[in-house]
């Protein structure tokens, strides 16, 4: 029994040795499976760590591509915003901030800087006989020689055919004139344009820091004032800018802040011219003329407040103001059979369509003056500006029984058909074609040309200008017999003339 005993009980424990191999066998399977799973995703993690590796290397450089891309694109909108993009060169822009900073440097350092402002003479003349495309050849081409004159300087295109140079001053104020007429000489070469030579000239006006100027304002200002007066003195002018231009300026700005309530306040009164029939010496009508008696400076001419009406909006009251007071006080002459009619300038500022033939029948009204004896004188600029609208309304105005006079013939471009259109009783001849008429022949031609014209268009003329007996002579024996000028009287007040009305 012992021995049975015994053979169960290593049987037992053999069984129990197996199991425990088949349980180990087992987990070293398991473990083999596990240490292949691992490994595969050992693989697989370090594929992907590859890939997200190229990925990033490949972001990586695509936002450097992308830097560089954005910063070439900044730079190409900075430069946008500072060139301008016909010529190259700086633009408004980036001229304001440059002579700003240009100034106020200069300002601290003690140095000297010019400021040089250049504009082509008649270039619309140009614009329109070329075309745009060819005009703007030849602006690059006015870029090209303003750089070649001035090699370290900022030089801009402040639009159009303005530019302007911000240059450091080397020498003295001989040296900056000589650097201003180098301009007019490099225009004084013909500017080449698809085979065509192009003459050009052009106006410069400068100024300089800390001698004239202490900001970049005034600089700019200034230097603006000394162009200006470069155009009035003609083509192919140099001005510097100097207490003379300063004077008159400042005069100009206390006379604006004045103006208005010189209006309003009765100073800028009528004095008249007489128009004459030349065959019977009798003073026909009147032409009303501006002028401002000015409490401290005494009389002034038109040429000396009108420009200032206009910038400053007050053409409108101006003309109101002169043509009723020109009205109340050539009325009596009128009523009495004295004088035929009064004239009255129109500016083309304020003549608005729509409203000047409105305004006029109100003033008319209110003074009892008879329109019929009311001439409005009229410029080419005005209507031949847009005449369609000007035919509305001169037609309006002309509704009512007043004449209109167009002024100044023979100056402008006038359309001759247009002339047919429009409702216009007179023509009065400029001055310029009168000087030389009792002996050169040309302008004989053109004034027999212009009277058989206006007696096919039934139209009345006026030789304005005549200041000698020659010239009056000639005219009546042409067939023009309204003359106005001095040898007829000078613009007087209106009490000065009635002794020698019929």
């Amino acid at each position: 029994m012992a021995s049975r005993t015994n053979d169960d009980s290593v049987e037992a424990v053999q069984q129990r040795i197996a199991r425990l191999e088949q349980l180990l066998e087992k987990e070293r399977a398991a473990r083999r499976h596990a240490e292949q799973l691992l490994a595969e995703k050992s693989k697989a993690l370090s594929l992907t760590n590859q890939s997200l590796l190229r990925l990033a290397e490949d972001l990586e450089t695509r936002v450097k591509e992308r830097t560089g891309e954005l910063a070439l694109e900044r730079e190409r909108a900075v430069l946008l915003a500072r060139e301008d993009q016909l010529t190259g060169l700086a633009n408004r822009r980036f001229y304001n901030e440059f002579l700003a900073d240009a100034c106020a440097k200069a300002v601290a350092e003690g140095s000297q800087l010019a400021l040089f402002l250049i504009d082509i003479d008649h270039f619309k003349h140009l614009n329109d006989g070329l075309g745009h495309e060819a005009a703007d050849d030849i602006l690059k081409l006015v870029a090209q020689r303003l750089c070649d004159i001035w090699p370290d300087a900022l030089i801009s295109r402040l639009g159009g055919d303005e530019f302007a140079v911000i240059a450091k001053v080397t020498g003295d104020h001989l040296a900056l004139e000589a650097d201003a007429s180098r301009v007019s000489t490099a225009f004084a070469v013909p500017f080449g344009d698809q085979g065509r030579d192009i003459e050009l000239s052009c106006s410069v006006g400068f100024a300089v820091l800390p001698q004239d100027a202490q900001t970049a304002g005034d600089l700019q200002r200034y230097s603006d004032m000394a162009l200006t007066a470069s155009k009035r003195s003609g083509r192919r002018s140099t001005t510097a800018f100097n207490a003379v231009l300063r004077d008159e300026v400042e005069e100009k700005m206390r006379l604006g802040t004045e103006l208005a309530e010189a209006i309003s306040g009765g100073q800028i009164i009528p004095w008249f011219q007489p128009i004459v029939d030349a065959s019977t010496g009798r003073i026909k009508g009147l032409e009303a003329l501006a002028r401002w008696e000015h409490p401290e400076r005494g009389l002034l001419s038109p040429h000396q407040f009108i420009p200032l009406a206009e910038e400053r909006k007050l053409m409108d009251a101006l003309f109101q103001s002169i043509t009723r007071q020109s009205c109340q006080a050539a009325l009596p002459h009128v009523v009495s059979g004295q004088l035929d009619y009064l004239s009255v300038n129109v500016s083309p500022s304020q003549f608005r369509w729509n409203e000047m033939s409105t305004t006029i029948r109100d003033l008319l009204k209110e003074i009892g003056f008879p329109p019929r004896a009311l001439a409005l004188e009229i410029t080419e600029e005005l209507v031949f500006a847009d005449v369609a609208a000007s035919l509305r309304e001169l037609s309006r105005i002309s509704q009512q029984g007043i004449r209109i006079a167009l002024d100044d013939f023979g100056t402008g471009y006038s359309n001759i058909a247009a002339l047919r259109r429009l409702p216009i009783d007179w023509l009065k001849l400029d001055r310029s074609l009168i000087v030389d008429i009792d002996h050169e022949r040309v302008d004989q031609e053109i004034i027999y040309a212009v009277l058989i014209m206006a007696r096919g268009l039934d139209l009345e003329v006026i030789a304005e200008g005549i200041e000698t007996r020659a010239q009056a002579d000639w005219l009546l024996s042409a067939g023009c017999r309204r003359h106005q000028g001095f040898f007829y009287g000078k613009p007087s007040p209106i009490q000065h003339l009635v002794p020698h009305f019929a």
